[in-house]
C-alpha cells in the first residue's frame, strides 16, 4: 500500500499533525512480513515514533492485536528473543499463530545520555504524557482499520504499555474487543500505595511547573544491561554502588532491588526481576533474554508521563481510567507478586460492564519475570494466546 493510498485509507484528517514519513518492509522470517511506519508529529523530528505491523505471509484470516510499549522502550520490546530466530519472539509467535500484530512505540528521544543536558532541543518532551501516548495509539488504530475496517482489535501492553492501553480504552471504550493489562495502572484503592505516590506526585508537578521536562535517571536500566552484556566483570563506572561493584552485580541490584523513591517505583515493594542473593543470579528470569532489552532503552523519561502515573496512583487524577466502566469487551489482567499488586486487582474491578474479566496471577514472581522467564511461553505467552483466541 503506497503512502498516498494509505493516508487516504486511514482518514488522516482526524490526525492533522501526524505524517507517515517512511515505510520499511522486511521479512524477518520466511513465514512473516514486517512493515515499519515511521510517524512524525507536528513536523518535529524529536516527535517521532514507529508503528510496526507483523503479519503472516500465508494470508488467511488474522485477528488484529495492538501492543503498546513500556516506558522509554520501542515496540521492538515485543520482538526480543534470545534465540536470534524472530519467530521465537512474542510478536513473531503471535503473527505465526494467526494474529495480525501491531507494535506501537512510546515516543523516545533516541539521543545519547547527556544530550538534553548539553544543548540538544528536548523541549518537545514537555507534551509527552499519556494524552499524547493515547493519541499515538488511536493513530495506530486508524492504520489497523485500513486493513480491518470491520474488526475491533485487542489492545494491551506491559508496564507503561499497560497504562497506555488502560488510558486508550478509557478514551475510546467502544473501539476495542479486548484489553490486556500486564503490570501497569493509574488506579488503586490501597492506602499504602496511594501514600507511597503522594510525595512523588507533588514533586513532579512542582518540577513540571518549574520548566523541567525529563528524568535522566531513566538511562540507568539500559546502561546496566548494556555494560553487563559487554563486560560483566568490569567495574561499574557510576557511583551508585560501593567501589568494586561489577557491571553484572550492578545489573542484579538495579533489576532485583526496589528502585529509589520516585515514579519509577510505583509501589513500596516494587521489584522488576527476583534475584537470589546467595547465588547472585536471577531466580526466574533468563538473563540472556533480559540482556537483549538493554540497547532498546532510551536515555530519558518524560516527566509528564511519570506525573500521570504517580498522581493517578496517589488518587489525585482519574483522567485515564474514569470511563473504563463503559468498556464492553473482554479483560485480561496479569498480576505479579512484586509489581503493582493490589492496584491491578483494583483496576480489574473498574471494568464493571466488561463481558468477562480474567486474572492471571503469579504471586511468586517479580514484575517483569513472566515476560523474561526461562519458560516465558508457559508463564506469559500461552495464557495470553488462549485468552486472545477466545476474545477475537
Amino acid at each position: 500500500m503506497g503512502l498516498g493510498v494509505l493516508a487516504a485509507a486511514c482518514g488522516l484528517g482526524g490526525f492533522p499533525g501526524y505524517d507517515i514519513i517512511s515505510t520499511q518492509v522486511s521479512r524477518p522470517h520466511a513465514a512473516l512480513e514486517r512493515v515499519v511506519y515511521e510517524v512524525e508529529v507536528d513536523g518535529d523530528p524529536l516527535n517521532r515514533f514507529a508503528v510496526t505491523h507483523v503479519k503472516s505471509r500465508r494470508g488467511g484470516r488474522a485477528e488484529p492485536v495492538m501492543l503498546l510499549s513500556p516506558f522509554t522502550l520501542p515496540g521492538a520490546f515485543y520482538e526480543i528473543t534470545e534465540t536470534d530466530d524472530y519467530v521465537d519472539s512474542a510478536a513473531g509467535r503471535l503473527a505465526k499463530d494467526g494474529f495480525d500484530v501491531w507494535l506501537v512505540d512510546q515516543r523516545r528521544t533516541r539521543l545519547p545520555p547527556g544530550s538534553c543536558e548539553s544543548g540538544a532541543d528536548c523541549s518537545a518532551m514537555a507534551d509527552w504524557d499519556f494524552d499524547s501516548f493515547t493519541e499515538d495509539a488511536l493513530f495506530a488504530l486508524s492504520l489497523i482499520k485500513s486493513h480491518h475496517p470491520r474488526k475491533k482489535p485487542v489492545v494491551g501492553g506491559f508496564s507503561a504499555g499497560s497504562n497506555a492501553a488502560l488510558a486508550t480504552v478509557n478514551r475510546a471504550p467502544r473501539e476495542f474487543s479486548g484489553v490486556f493489562l500486564y503490570e501497569g495502572t493509574f488506579f488503586t484503592n490501597d492506602p499504602d500505595i496511594a501514600a507511597h505516590n503522594d510525595a512523588t506526585c507533588a514533586t513532579l508537578e512542582g518540577a513540571i511547573a518549574g520548566g523541567a521536562v525529563f528524568d535522566a535517571s531513566a538511562a540507568v536500566p539500559g546502561l546496566v544491561l548494556s555494560l553487563a552484556a559487554a563486560d560483566p566483570n568490569g567495574p561499574f563506572p557510576l557511583p551508585f554502588f560501593p567501589p568494586g561493584t561489577t557491571n553484572r552485580e550492578a545489573m542484579l541490584l538495579v533489576f532485583g532491588s526496589p528502585p529509589p523513591p520516585g515514579a519509577l517505583s510505583p509501589t513500596p515493594t516494587f521489584v522488576r526481576n527476583l534475584v537470589d542473593p546467595d547465588t547472585q543470579s536471577f531466580i526466574y528470569t533468563d538473563e540472556a533474554r533480559l540482556l537483549r532489552a538493554g540497547p532498546l532503552f532510551d536515555a530519558y523519561a518524560p516527566l509528564g508521563a511519570l506525573r500521570d502515573l504517580a498522581c493517578g496512583l496517589a488518587g489525585e487524577d482519574d483522567r485515564h481510567f474514569a470511563n473504563v466502566g463503559d468498556f464492553r469487551g473482554d479483560v485480561l489482567v496479569f498480576v505479579e507478586g512484586t509489581g503493582f499488586g493490589p492496584a491491578m486487582f483494583d483496576t480489574a474491578a473498574l471494568f464493571d460492564a466488561a463481558d468477562s474479566i480474567e486474572i492471571e496471577s503469579n504471586p511468586e514472581l517479580g514484575e517483569a519475570d513472566p515476560y523474561f522467564h526461562r519458560d516465558w511461553e508457559r508463564v506469559f505467552y500461552r495464557p495470553l494466546k488462549k485468552w486472545l483466541k477466545r476474545t477475537l
